[in-house]
């Protein structure tokens, strides 16, 4: 994971100061430690900082000029040769992943965006064209921010050199901080206003003058549909595609640390890794686990053990609990001054914690970490009978329906009327995007903020065409992106997160077959334990139950009430704005009785005021403002400097 940061000013006439751009790209550093470089023209700067993660990427010198275009790349490019054999220029030896990208935007132009496999942000000044391109993967693995200003657009990977290198303090971005309660932040946002996020399988452009747009350029092909005769071919292609994406995730030129919680996702890319390996060589595999016997459910370690007795090989293992004890008095206290996250969400006790895992990552060798983030969703881990349902509904098939119906109803102990509003609730997504997926927390101290239509949801994807299967599909993904996008670079250390079922082509072909081969019922997760016989562990393979709660964090609530009691003697910023606070003190109190159970909430809503007042100290950003009609009227209008959204799929 490197970085990249940059200016660009509207007025042609306008110049880029160097120690503006230094400024900037400080605050890059220690993100890309293997070096970089910087270009300065006239009205546009770029920095590149390197984190060297494969082996092509050492030969990378960047920003790259080439055939009038100036290219910075964050990214890892999964089909290499299919783009080398495409593009008219020809590499002696494939080439690295940058002049890759680089002839396919000369040879297509922002078309090659939906060529490009694989985890990358990138930054692209098209001299011809005089025009700045900003864009992601379709999944947003890898962060890219903007904040437009009155002459001109600073991008760069991290929020905090955007928000330290301000002139004059921003403005909290309210539904931000609503969306850290419940589910996740509105995509495309960022804690502040004024600074916005590129959005997954979009770019931006930026013209002189000042004018800006954003179009979409990939989603899924809303007519697809994949179906074989047999179960055996699905669990082959299944089986090709998921090896395939390990497979380009292994690619390193040092060991790799794969989280291994003991549960079928990690385990089945532990185990696939392992095969790889043996098979074609490759990179050394090490593991992490946390368990905590603190939890109900949360001791994962005989399931692990068997993972490991499999590999032959231990791994490293932390405690949870212990780690807790051992951080309890840090667990609410707000970070030293000497560091700063432009995120809510960190205590000292976060500190602590990347130290840990900055060891473990260092004893490793390791600078890739696997996660199997998206594998609960995508394979059939999250029961939604609904979607089974519909896909019969809509192609007639009345007595299936009828049949799956009772099938569904008895395996998931709902009524025939509580499935069937579900599925009528599907077949209407489509004209009523908002109401399937919003999901609010139902807490009477957390202030709803009203607003306008979230256009960022309706122009993620091409939801009045697609079918219920992909509608699902894509809403999934949006769910998964807002979520990559609050997870930030560890605060001590660094590490490149690689997710192994965020891979396009297992994506489109899960979003393409039939509802019956992913999930059935009282079969969950179906197609991948089909698939992986022989390679899963059966133990591991066939589990029934992974579950993790959240006793430890009531706990802690609980153990540090005195020091959250201090947090009260001073009037809360967030109090009428975002909070009751005098509910959210009276639910904090309750927790002395065990008459609650929101304790993430609570936590969160502890770390968003330690936030405001931490950035009201540093004058990041101005006082949130106490009348809830101002509230909504300021939301109302938030991002309106954003570039306008285009919804067409494609160029």
């Amino acid at each position: 994971m490197s970085a990249l940061a940059g200016i660009f000013k509207f007025d042609p006439r306008d110049r880029v100061s160097r120690t503006e751009l230094i400024a900037l790209s400080q605050g890059i550093d220690r993100i890309g430690p293997d070096g970089g470089g910087e270009y300065l023209g006239r009205n546009l700067g770029m920095a590149y900082r390197a984190f060297h993660t494969t082996p092509n990427s050492h030969f990378e010198s960047q920003p790259l000029s080439r055939n009038g275009c100036i290219l910075t790349w964050d990214g890892r490019l999964d089909n290499r040769e299919e783009i080398c054999a495409a593009v008219s220029r020809k590499f002696q030896d494939t080439g690295t992943d940058l002049e890759l990208v680089c002839a396919a935007y000369t040879e297509w132009g922002v078309h090659c965006f939906a060529r490009l496999l694989g985890d990358w942000s990138l930054a692209l000044w098209d001299e011809a064209k005089r025009t700045l391109l900003l864009s992601r993967d379709c999944f947003g693995t890898r962060t890219l921010y903007y904040k437009v200003e009155e002459d001109g657009v600073k991008w760069c990977s991290v929020l905090e050199p955007l928000a330290v290198n301000t002139p004059r303090p921003m403005t909290a971005d309210l539904r931000y901080l609503q969306g850290c309660i419940s589910p996740y932040p509105p995509l495309g946002t960022s804690p502040f206003r004024e600074i916005s996020a590129v959005l997954p399988a979009h770019f931006v452009a930026f013209h002189l003058g000042g004018k800006a747009d954003t179009t979409r350029y990939w989603a899924l092909d809303p007519t697809a549909k994949i179906r074989y005769r047999t179960d055996t071919e699905y669990e082959e292609h299944f089986r090709f595609l998921f090896r395939q994406s390990v497979y380009r995730r292994v690619r390193t030129d040092r060991p790799v640390l794969a989280e291994l919680s003991g549960g079928l996702d990690s385990s089945s890319i532990v185990c696939m890794a392992d095969l790889i390996r043996a098979q074609e060589g490759g990179s050394v595999l090490a593991t992490i686990s946390y368990y905590n016997p603190d939890e109900p459910g949360g001791d994962e370690r005989p399931y692990i053990s068997v993972i490991e007795e499999h590999r032959g090989i231990a791994g490293h293992h932390i405690s949870v609990s212990d780690f807790n004890r051992q951080t309890q008095c840090e667990a609410f206290l707000p970070l030293p001054e000497e560091y700063f996250a432009a995120r809510p969400g960190h205590f000292q006790k976060s500190l602590r914690w990347a130290a840990l895992l900055s060891a473990v990552q260092n004893e490793s060798g390791s600078r890739v970490i696997l996660s199997g983030l998206g594998g609960d969703e995508f394979l059939g881990g999250v029961q939604f009978e609904a979607l089974e349902l519909a896909e019969h509904l809509f192609a007639a098939r009345i007595l299936t329906l009828l049949r799956s119906l009772f099938q569904w109803s008895l395996a998931r102990r709902k009524t025939l009327l509580a499935l069937a509003k579900d599925t009528w609730r599907l077949c209407r997504a489509r004209s009523s995007l908002e109401s399937f997926t919003k999901h609010s927390a139902q807490l009477d101290w957390f202030l709803q903020i009203a607003g306008p239509p979230d256009f960022t949801l309706q122009n993620f994807s091409s939801w009045q065409t697609t079918s219920p299967a992909h509608l699902c599909a894509e809403s999934t993904r949006y769910s998964l992106a807002s979520m990559l996008s609050c997870i930030d670079p560890p605060l001590i250390g660094i590490a490149e997160k690689r997710y192994p079922y965020l891979d396009r082509q297992l994506y489109e072909f899960m979003a393409s077959i039939p509802r019956t081969q992913t999930i059935r019922p009282r079969e969950r997760r179906s197609l991948m334990r089909r698939s992986l016989r022989g390679i899963v562990p059966d133990l591991v393979l066939y589990r029934k139950t992974k579950w993790f709660g959240y006793r430890s964090t009531l706990s802690l609530l609980q153990e540090q009430n005195a020091l959250i009691e201090q947090m009260f003697e001073e009037p809360w910023l967030s109090d009428g704005v975002l909070f009751d606070v005098s509910l959210l003190h009276e639910r904090i109190l309750a927790l002395q009785h065990g008459l609650v159970v929101e304790g993430l909430p609570l936590t969160t809503a502890i770390a968003i005021e330690q936030w405001l007042r931490r950035q009201t100290k540093c004058g990041t950003i101005t006082v949130p403002t106490t009348d809830p009609r101002t509230v909504i009227t300021r939301t109302s209008h938030a991002h309106d400097r954003a570039p306008k959204q285009s919804a067409e799929k494609g160029l």
